[in-house]
């Protein structure tokens, strides 16, 4: 059976623009025009990517064009038949000599949902493998922890529209207007009601815009690390001025840790006296901060407000750090309605799909735990398995991959790791180790020197399948045209090889036992020949209907995952409980699971509302959650029908200390682009997305600058366009000096886009800091010293910064 988009190659099709989380629709006309036709619109990134491959004069990206292998001659083309089959002998023999731990697979989110479910479906729940990872580990994933740790799942619940009737707005470590435009252009800026807040240390695009807009929005330029001090301090205030929402504290939110968070209130050293002096950048007056402070804290006491979160909290202070903000939501009860709740953001266009399906060591699909038995006998039933397929032990962390002993070969798809990944230089050391499979679409010189086997896939615009974005939004892509040579689909790929193993195994079926095998049992049949795969097993679960071009059908494959969706917190069903077909993931802009909002309360409970999560049971039990008699709590946990209360988060006494009073040094913020005005700037952010390989390295720079406080280049000697050396115990980069106003004192930035010099922040990020919970690398938990090389020469232009007020 052929997908519905394998349709008339010279009609009008539909695609996304999918070059960050919001992901919205665009229309390619017959004559190869590019408009968008969703509420939200192209971003520039989007427009820049249609523009280089769609339009009247497509430019020539360098692409791999055909499978190759690494030989003692170098690099050596092969048939797709002859690299499946290497593919398949490697994971075979690698499994026997080495064990099930020794494979791993690295995704990105720019991987369809069904490619997601396919991989997940064959590493982990086939092969035994959980070393299964996908960038969403060092970006998004303490996001989904956040919520995790006081909803007791990842899903979001909120929606874009929620900016247009918000009465106030606050975006944590977020940049929107760089990262997000579209939704920053059309929402946010467009409710020109809302007081907007802007936490960051930066003064970024976001804040330079939303001032201009309206005086009266807030920037606080807390010191790096602050944001759960801050959070508490918010919390403290609303506390003391009673303006916290009683009524639904006493409702949702579990009594034991609602006592020991109001207690943790009153005792600890919260209070704007307390904190502002500890949040406050050298350089700013203390008193302006105070009273921007104090603002903002007056602006949580109003009813409908909504918040955002994303790459630089989560990587900065983790969980804890969204956690804090969700807390003040169940503080004041501002969930729910319009305008009330935490919006997600992403950077990577399919990241939420990845926190669904759980692309962690940890987790199984839906969020499941690998170590949990219930959960095991679960997932192993959706994918036809017996239980003791799935592996009980977790698998590694990502941040871990450079430096453990189990690894032999890994699977990586769509990114980089050659710049990518913390602690570069030890993991491009670690590399040279491992048999390295890798598919991507676009030539990239770097990973030749470390990958064994290349793959090419298709790229976006030749793709079909479903993305999820930060509003549960599922959305459906269509190839806009075929690859000019023979490359394949993610899931193709995927699908391949386990049936490529299939064949090698034939009829073999696992040994015969009385009960279930022990895990010394599991691992003994697989030293002895992978004794413990089943041939017919493998083939039936990847043989999936197919197009003319060979490309599994997504239709069959997501009918696969929203039944397997059944029974868990994010069923895929929409707001009337029916189950979301691609038919209607087609049509219109999409569906959201489960509607625009979830947890919004009923009537009974006074918190205004309908329907949702918090439909009552009306059976007139008491629950062993606390709740009232005939009340459902709001909340649920892996599973739909784990009914719990939300749980306030008590943080770490760690997560309480700014950055700058752990040490000496300079905080080093890393994010995407370069400051600044001008041409340069613009055209260089422009072509600044992932790894920047969509569009060649035209518009790189020839080097990045580090960018520093006025005060400090003052303090340390550094000129604008001087050599600084920025040197911690992992490495050393060296960069041209920007000098900007825009940087906190005490702080440095530097973009983690590529220039042509091979600049690289990951030098100097460790992987060794992970959230607790998720382990995510904090990777803004970094700190430098800052140097002088030389002094300018001459010809060297000076590179400011300055943002025009």
């Amino acid at each position: 059976m052929a997908d519905p988009a394998q349709g008339s190659p010279g009609r009008a099709r539909q695609t996304l623009c999918t070059f960050c989380g919001v992901v919205d629709q665009v229309t390619v006309t017959e004559d190869r025009k590019v408009r968008a036709t969703g509420s939200l619109g192209v971003c520039v990134k989007g427009a820049h990517y249609f523009q280089k491959h769609l339009g009247a004069h497509p430019e020539k990206v360098a692409r791999f064009t055909s499978p190759m292998l690494r030989s003692p001659y170098g690099w050596e083309r092969v048939s797709w038949d002859y690299a499946i089959d290497m593919v398949a002998d490697t994971i075979l023999t690698d499994r026997q000599d080495f064990g099930r731990d020794a494979l791993a697979f690295y995704g990105v989110g720019q991987m369809t949902m069904e490619a997601l479910w396919v991989t997940k479906k064959f590493f982990q729940g086939h092969l035994g493998s959980n070393n299964i990872c996908s960038n969403a580990e060092q970006c998004l994933a303490n996001n989904a922890g956040g919520h995790e740790l006081v909803f007791g799942n990842e899903g979001p619940f909120s929606c874009y529209d929620d900016y247009r009737s918000a009465e106030a707005i606050f975006f944590y470590g977020h940049n929107p207007a760089i990262n997000h435009p579209t939704v920053f252009q059309r929402y946010v800026r467009r409710n020109r009601d809302a007081v907007k807040v802007v936490v960051d240390p930066r003064r970024t695009d976001t804040v330079t815009q939303l001032l201009a807009d309206n005086p009266d929005n807030i920037h606080l330029p807390v010191r790096s690390g602050s944001d759960v001090l801050l959070n508490l301090m918010f919390a403290r205030r609303l506390l003391d001025t009673g303006a916290w929402d009683r009524g639904y504290v006493e409702r949702h939110v579990d009594q034991d840790s609602a006592a020991s968070f109001l207690d943790l209130l009153r005792q600890g050293p919260f209070s704007v006296d307390e904190v502002v002096p500890r949040i406050t950048p050298e350089g700013m007056d203390p008193a302006e901060m105070r009273a921007r402070v104090e603002r903002a804290c007056d602006l949580w006491a109003r009813r409908r407000v909504v918040s955002t979160s994303s790459v630089g909290i989560n990587q900065t202070v983790g969980s804890a750090g969204v956690a804090s903000i969700l807390n003040l939501h169940l503080l004041t009860g501002a969930i729910g309605e319009p305008g009330r709740g935490h919006v997600r953001m992403a950077g990577q266009s399919n990241a939420s799909s990845e926190l669904a399906l759980g692309f962690s060591g940890r987790l199984l699909p839906f969020r499941a735990r690998v170590d949990n038995p219930e959960h095991r006998a679960v997932m192993a039933d959706k994918w036809n398995l017996p239980p003791w397929r799935i592996s009980p032990r977790p698998g590694l962390p990502v941040a871990s991959f450079a430096t453990s002993e189990r690894l032999r070969t890994l699977f990586v798809f769509g990114t980089n790791p050659a710049r990518n990944f913390p602690n570069l230089r030890r993991w491009r050391e670690k590399m040279m180790d491992l048999c390295i499979v890798y598919a991507d679409s676009y030539y990239n010189p770097e990973i030749l020197e470390y990958a064994d086997i290349i793959l090419p896939c298709r790229t976006k615009h030749e793709t079909s399948g479903i993305f999820l974005n930060g509003e549960r939004r599922l959305q459906y892509m269509e190839p806009v045209e075929e690859p000019p040579f023979e490359a394949w689909g993610d899931v193709r790929i995927v699908c391949s090889v386990a049936r490529r193993i299939a064949d090698r195994l034939g009829d073999q079926q696992p040994p015969a036992t009385d009960g279930e095998p022990s895990q010394e049992d599991i691992e003994s049949w697989v030293a002895d020949g992978n004794l413990d795969l089943s041939g017919p097993a493998l083939d039936a679960a990847f043989r999936y209907p197919a197009g003319p071009d060979g490309e599994p059908s997504g239709e069959a494959i997501w009918q696969e995952i929203q039944q397997a969706s059944r029974g868990f917190y994010n069923e895929f069903i929409d707001a009337d409980g029916e189950p979301i077909t691609q038919d209607r993931i087609r049509s219109g802009e999409g569906v959201q699971w489960q509607g625009e909002r979830r947890y919004v309360p009923t009537p009974a409970d006074g918190d205004g509302g309908a329907g949702g999560d918090g439909a009552s049971g009306g059976d007139g039990s008491a629950h062993g959650d606390g709740s009232a008699d005939g009340e459902v709590p709001l909340f649920s946990g892996v599973f739909r029908a784990d009914r719990r209360r939300a749980r306030f988060h008590l943080p770490a006494a760690e997560r309480l200390v700014p950055f700058q009073e752990r040490g000496r040094g300079f905080v080093l913020i890393t994010g995407r682009g370069a400051m600044g005005t001008g041409n340069a700037v613009r055209r260089q952010n422009t072509a600044m997305f992932n790894s920047s390989t969509a569009t060649g390295a035209d518009d790189w720079p020839e080097r990045n600058h580090v960018y520093v406080n006025p005060a400090d280049a003052e303090r340390v000697g550094l000129a604008p366009g001087a050599e600084a050396v920025l040197r911690n115990d992992l490495g050393e980069i060296i960069c041209p000096v920007a000098i900007s106003e825009d940087v906190p004192a005490g702080h440095v930035y530097l973009t983690f886009h590529p220039d042509r010099a091979g600049t690289h922040p990951n030098i100097l990020t460790s992987s060794d800091n992970i959230d607790p919970h998720t382990w995510q690398p904090l990777l803004k938990d970094t700190r430098v010293d800052v140097l002088p090389v030389a002094p300018v020469a001459a010809s060297i232009p000076a590179a400011t910064a300055r943002v025009e007020r």
